[in-house]
């Protein structure tokens, strides 16, 4: 009695399929696991086994911020509903162009990694790591914005909490 699981005999089918296709470029390989979630195994190896829905999920989460909640207001207050609606509508269209670019290079030569491999791996080393460095000093902004915007967020609804109360535990949770 073997004790082989779904993902092993899944796994095992494309490593048959990889060795296979040895004499030429194999750009992505897809099956189906007994759960019902897609696996993609790339050619460098990476398996990603998230399903239609968690993708959904990770996109409406990434494009639901903080900054929709707390800068929305005084662009209401100064632009008017029509001018909100237009720059949401020119901002959305924007970020859908980046991610059907995103979507067609990865598409066409998946690599293991996010948007900073493709940007080594498509422009040149060195704007890969300009764009991992960019998007790091991003990122430690934004944990100042985080900040704020919580202090703002609870100094609406209680006067009573000081902001270096806020700032500290923030701080020793990003560390």
């Amino acid at each position: 009695m073997t004790n082989s699981s779904p993902t092993t005999s899944a796994t095992q089918k494309v490593s048959n399929e990889l060795e296979k296709h040895t004499g030429r470029l194999q750009q992505i390989t897809s099956y189906d696991t007994a759960n019902d979630d897609t696996a993609v195994l790339a050619v460098d190896g990476l398996q990603r086994r998230l399903g239609n829905r968690q993708i959904q999920l990770l996109a409406i989460g990434g494009s639901i911020g903080t900054a929709l909640f707390i800068s929305v207001g005084g662009a209401l207050y100064n632009g008017g509903p029509a001018g909100l609606l237009i720059s949401f509508l020119m901002q959305s269209m924007m970020v859908a162009l980046v991610n059907n670019c995103m979507a067609e290079m990865t598409t066409y030569m998946p690599i293991s990694g996010g948007f900073i491999r493709l940007a080594g791996h498509w422009v040149d080393d060195a704007f890969g790591f300009m764009a991992g460095w960019n998007f790091f000093v991003y990122e430690a902004i934004t944990v100042a914005f985080e900040i704020s915007a919580l202090t703002l967020l609870l100094q609406f609804w209680r006067d009573d909490i000081p902001p270096l109360a806020v700032c500290l535990p923030v701080i020793a949770v990003y560390m």
